[in-house]
C-alpha cells in the first residue's frame, strides 16, 4: 500500500474531526421521546468514539512529531471552516456535513471501508440526517452550504 501524502491523511480526517466537533457540542442531538434519552446518550457516545477513532486513523502511523504537526493543521482548518458555525442551528451545521460526506462518498473522493470506524458513525448518524433532510428546501440549502464547505477546503489546497 502506498504512503499517504500530508494532505491525503487530512482530507481522510477532516470529515470526521468536523462531525466530533460538532457532535460535542450541548443538545446537538434531542431525542423525540424523553424516555429515549438514556439510549440516545449511549448512542451519541458509540458515535463520538467512532468519529474519535476516524479522526486519528490518517495519522497512526506516524511517529508522534509528525502526528502533532498535522493534527495541528487538522485543528486551524476546523477553527477556520467553523468560524460562523456559532449562527446556524445545530440541524443546520449537521445536514450540512451529511451533504458534504455524502458528496465526497457518492464521487469515490472519499471511500468509507465497511466496518470502518467512519462506516459505523455514518450507519448512526445516517437516520438522524434523512429525518433532518424531509423538506426539499431543508436538503438544497444543505448541499448549497455542502458545496460551500467544499470550496473553501478546495482553496486550501484539499479536495482537488
Amino acid at each position: 500500500m502506498p504512503a499517504l501524502t500530508d494532505r491525503e491523511r487530512i482530507e481522510l480526517a477532516i470529515p470526521a474531526y468536523l462531525l466530533f466537533a460538532l457532535t460535542g457540542a450541548p443538545s446537538v442531538f434531542v431525542p423525540a421521546d424523553p424516555d429515549l434519552a438514556a439510549k440516545a446518550e449511549a448512542d451519541i457516545a458509540e458515535l463520538r468514539d467512532n468519529l474519535k477513532i476516524a479522526c486519528l486513523e490518517p495519522f497512526s502511523d506516524l511517529v508522534p512529531g509528525k502526528r502533532q504537526a498535522l493534527m495541528r493543521r487538522l485543528e486551524r482548518l476546523k477553527v477556520q471552516v467553523t468560524a460562523d458555525w456559532h449562527q446556524r442551528t445545530a440541524l443546520n451545521l449537521m445536514l450540512m456535513l451529511w451533504s458534504f460526506l455524502r458528496d465526497l462518498t457518492d464521487r469515490e473522493v472519499l471511500i468509507l471501508w465497511e466496518g470502518s470506524a467512519m462506516d459505523r458513525a455514518m450507519q448512526r448518524l445516517m437516520p438522524m440526517c434523512r429525518h433532518g433532510l424531509k423538506s426539499q428546501q431543508e436538503s438544497s440549502e444543505a448541499r448549497e452550504q455542502a458545496s460551500a464547505l467544499l470550496a473553501r477546503l478546495q482553496g486550501e489546497g484539499l479536495y482537488r
